[in-house]
């Protein structure tokens, strides 16, 4: 229950917050650094501005890093609508209970993910690219008050042409956050829902539990081992 190798190969290069969700990439932003109002690209911006900073401080230890970036996903990613999309249908049929334990199991199955794929080499590399990878924000456009889409591009020396990176959002109690990331089209939950739905119909939501169960407690054993060998060198 690994993301595709597409969709994991471009999103190590090209999720500027994520981070969770991201394994969350860094890059220095290209934008004016005016004053503006909390709205869609603004908050992308700040949380960008964050990341780069977590990154930049060498003295963090790896563990503290991943619970730095751990902390802020839950302050710009909306973890509650990306549960109820990632089922789809699905979620009409799962009882208040149920919708309370998917919610929480999901979250920390996606940022443990992506979290324990940010080894000390992969730290290093990052701030290698945001010395030469530039963010620029296009535009951002509104679905209606609540529901938004913020547009931008990330140009990687590497590559030759930029990778197209949207981030769609919502609104709740005034402040806005991410449900969802495309890069290239592909999205991030739909990449996710497709695997989940094919669990579901072939062996039934208590099996999709279990196998996040399991992996959940894997990408843990996995990330406070390589903390222990990495606090030790």
């Amino acid at each position: 229950m690994n993301p595709p190798e597409m969709i994991r190969r471009k999103s190590a290069a090209a999720f500027p917050i994520i981070v969770l969700l991201s394994c969350a990439a860094a890059f220095q932003a290209v934008v004016a650094a005016t004053p503006a109002p909390p709205d869609p690209m603004t908050v992308i911006k700040s949380g960008l501005d964050q990341v780069i900073a977590v990154f930049n401080d060498q003295r963090m230890p790896l563990s503290q890093r991943r619970e730095k970036l751990r902390s802020m996903s839950l302050q710009y990613f909306d973890f509650d609508n990306m549960a109820k999309s990632v089922l789809g249908y699905h979620w009409r049929d799962l009882t208040a209970a149920e919708r309370s334990q998917f919610v929480p199991l999901f979250s920390e199955f996606i940022q443990g993910a992506y979290l324990s794929k940010m080894e000390q080499a992969t730290v290093e590399k990052i701030r290698q690219e945001a010395r030469t990878a530039n963010v620029r924000f296009l535009k951002q456009s509104y679905f209606n008050a609540d529901y938004a889409e913020v547009f931008s591009t990330v140009a990687l020396q590497d590559q030759r042409d930029p990778l197209e990176v949207n981030y769609l959002m919502h609104q709740s109690d005034g402040q806005w956050r991410v449900y969802d990331v495309t890069v290239d089209a592909i999205s991030l939950i739909a990449n996710y829902r497709n695997q989940f739905n094919r669990i579901i119909n072939n062996e039934g939501y208590p099996k999709l539990i279990a196998d996040l169960e399991a992996k959940r407690e894997q990408l843990r054993q996995y990330m406070n081992q390589e903390a222990r060998n990495s606090a030790s060198h």
